[in-house]
């Protein structure tokens, strides 16, 4: 829920910022000059920088959201049953990409009207869609005892832990705050060093520090090379359908191989692959040779990540999901700012 204000101040931020464009454009430019300009740019990067700085904590809990059901409840959902937790992953994967593919979609069809219109239609659809999803979400979490019945036994033994000894219990509880609060990221790091599954996790970091996706950097890198808009649009639509053809390919490599291990390594073989081919295609400047690369990689890509993700869930004990889950969350945002720092530093 804590989502739904951010959006909302970045929003009327946002279109408070569209309006003053289009008033200034209709008023054109007074005679009080330099001062009013340096105001308004002023204004302007004051509220480019809240609406950074809200959508990024919007993003952080939202990232606290997918860690929880991504690797905490879609287990519990599936009832150790191998079978149910790979067609839960792959149900999850492929409605996650049917709403990248569709909401462009929307965005574009509402931007056909007006900016501002446009802008608080695309912004309601968000937060009617946040609080939908808190509804269902309570209301899963209703239906399944197992998540229930893992929040009782926490409880209980934290209030068992509590009474062995009152007469120490407040010394032990401050001294525990101040260990875990000192010392709890480097525990958390600890956890997540001794899993079974720490290299799949440290490669799956790796792929978000790969610039050739239909990101920022690939995308102006393109228009560069003499690529109009629409066609890198289309492009980028195109590679959202490998990766839910993607997922579709990881439940069927599943049924022939039957070993989530040899599914991850025959995906990110493939994506090797691919990017070979896009490398030459930057070696020569070729955009077609990338793009070609690109959207069949894609395929792989969303296989290694499903298949690792599998691996985390069955080999992490109930208890470290929570941590485990959180670094390697950590880990892919760390790996992904790489390459964002890296085309600053070497903007030409």
């Amino acid at each position: 829920l804590g989502q739904i204000p951010c959006l909302l101040f970045a929003t009327l931020l946002f279109g408070r910022e569209l309006s003053n464009d289009s008033l200034q454009s209709s008023n054109g430019i007074d005679g009080n000059g330099d001062r009013d300009e340096s105001n308004r740019q002023s204004t302007i990067l004051l509220g480019f920088v809240s609406i950074c700085l809200l959508s990024g904590f919007a993003q952080v809990l939202q990232s606290s959201y997918e860690v929880s059901i991504e690797r905490d409840w879609i287990v519990a959902m599936s009832e150790n049953d191998g079978q149910l937790l790979e067609s839960n992953n792959v149900l999850l994967n492929q409605i996650h990409l049917i709403c990248i593919i569709c909401g462009p979609s929307i965005a574009i069809l509402l931007h056909s009207h007006s900016d501002e219109w446009s802008l608080m239609c695309v912004s309601l659809i968000k937060i009617i869609s946040l609080i939908l999803m808190n509804v269902f979400i309570k209301r899963t979490y209703s239906m399944i005892p197992s998540l229930q019945n893992e929040n009782e036994q926490q409880s209980s033994t934290s209030v068992d832990e509590n009474c062995l000894d009152d007469n120490s219990a407040s010394s032990n509880m401050n001294n525990a705050s101040s260990i875990s609060s000192t010392w709890g990221c480097v525990e958390d790091i600890r956890v997540y060093i001794f899993q079974k599954e720490l290299w799949a996790g440290v490669a799956l970091a790796f792929l978000y520090c790969n610039v050739m996706t239909f990101g920022g950097l690939l995308m102006a890198y393109l228009n560069s090379c003499g690529l109009t808009w629409e066609v890198i649009g289309l492009c980028q639509g195109a590679s959202n359908f490998a990766g839910l053809l993607g997922t579709c390919i990881f439940a069927l490599l599943q049924r022939f191989l039957k070993d989530v291990r040899a599914t991850a390594l025959c995906g990110i073989c493939w994506q090797f692959m691919l990017l070979s081919v896009s490398m030459f295609g930057v070696l020569m400047k070729n955009p077609w040779f990338i793009i070609v690369g690109v959207i069949p990689s894609r395929i792989g890509l969303w296989i290694y990540a499903i298949a690792s993700t599998q691996l985390f869930q069955q080999t992490v004990p109930e208890k470290e999901r929570g941590k485990v889950g959180g670094v390697q969350t950590s880990l892919n945002s760390l790996f992904q700012t790489i390459p964002l720092i890296l085309g600053m530093i070497y903007s030409d």
